[in-house]
């Protein structure tokens, strides 16, 4: 059981690839050791780069076709039900009265209301839908 959850684990959140790193014919590391693995880093966020004396190798992760969440739409509020703009649509009113920031872990947006003063998360995308 313990095997499917992390082989689960890294097409959820990404990850490096599994394919090894392709040394030059002339390489040092691979002519010493020859099974030696080249660890690769997370330079930024879905961008993988493993690192040789022979040279480098860079992956960038493929983009989810998920669609992106839009943080003031009003579909995605959770205001206070005593709060007035509960119920608003216009784009206009939203922009000036919802407060959006980055969340902790990068993976979703922290929505204040300025009116009621509730927060809420809108993860940047939709869940994927099962069917």
């Amino acid at each position: 059981m313990a095997e499917i959850a992390t082989k689960s684990a890294p097409e959820r959140s990404g990850g490096p690839p599994d394919r090894p790193f392709p040394h030059s014919d002339s390489c040092t590391i691979q002519l010493a050791d020859p099974g030696v693995p080249i660890p690769w880093s997370e330079v930024e966020r879905r961008h993988w780069q493993a690192v040789c004396v022979c040279g480098v190798q860079d992956y960038y992760e493929p983009v989810a076709g998920r669609v992106r969440l839009d943080p003031l739409d009003a579909k995605t509020s959770r205001h206070a039900p005593q709060c007035e703009f509960a119920s608003e649509t216009d784009a206009a009113v939203l922009r000036v009265l919802l407060k959006v920031k980055d969340g902790a872990s990068g993976d979703y947006w922290w929505v204040t209301c300025g009116s009621c003063e509730t927060g809420w998360q809108v993860p940047h995308y939709a869940e994927e839908s099962v069917g």
